[in-house]
């Protein structure tokens, strides 16, 4: 049986035992009951919609093709091209590309984002490393605050805490005195130091998703 006829159920059985958690675990986390976990990893629940094949991913730190059974199933945990991640943090204070038009990599800057946003972690860990050295050869302090914040984001998922942290620490200083640089700065600082997805229980309400945010305003 090649990896592509592989049930999804079992895939999500598969990567959930990878994962050292259990049946009650992954329910908790993604706020449904052991009951509908079960009957998925048993095929007898089916995954019709992808944006709970997200869902799914996004909690096992997996793309969701690998769930889809469209790539090969490697750990998201330490993909290829980490290392590039961290040579390009490395090298901050030394631009290594050609300056691109702003508008340009404004639209870069977004796009990463949307990558992000739809869980394309393996796609983004090949964009990122290009990403980090056109914003610092650009000179441009808000599309590095956002590139920073990014990379810092990326990193959590794949749990790479050291990384995510130094990609932080970059965003706050780039930020500098600028205000409203700094306020994005300071999410991806908070998002390096929280630890992972936690269930909701009494008195304390579910997570709010929140939008992929523009790089017009690093606000919102």
């Amino acid at each position: 049986m090649t990896s592509d006829d592989v049930p999804i159920g079992r895939r999500v059985a598969r990567w959930r035992v990878r994962r050292s958690m259990t049946q009650q675990m992954l329910a908790d986390r993604l706020r449904r009951s052991k009951s509908w976990v079960d009957k998925v990893e048993r095929g007898v629940r089916t995954l019709d919609r992808y944006s709970v094949i997200q869902e799914l991913a996004h909690v096992l730190r997996i793309d969701p093709e690998v769930l889809l059974g469209q790539q090969p199933s490697t750990p998201a945990g330490a993909p290829a091209g980490v290392d590039d991640i961290r040579a390009a943090l490395a090298r901050y204070d030394t631009p290594h590309a050609a300056v691109q038009p702003p508008e340009e990599l404004r639209r870069e800057v977004g796009y990463a984002w949307l990558t992000y946003q739809h869980a394309h972690y393996g796609q983004l860990v090949r964009l990122l490393p290009g990403l980090l050295d056109a914003a610092q050869a650009a000179q441009s302090p808000e599309l590095l605050v956002q590139a920073y914040r990014i990379t810092s984001s990326l990193l959590v998922k794949l749990g790479e805490a050291d990384l995510a942290w130094l990609a932080a620490d970059r965003a706050m200083t780039t930020a500098g005195d600028n205000q409203i640089l700094s306020a994005t700065a300071t999410i991806a600082v908070l998002g390096a130091a929280r630890p992972g997805p936690r269930p909701p229980g009494p008195g304390r309400p579910a997570p709010r998703r929140q939008p992929c945010p523009s790089t017009r305003n690093p606000l919102r």
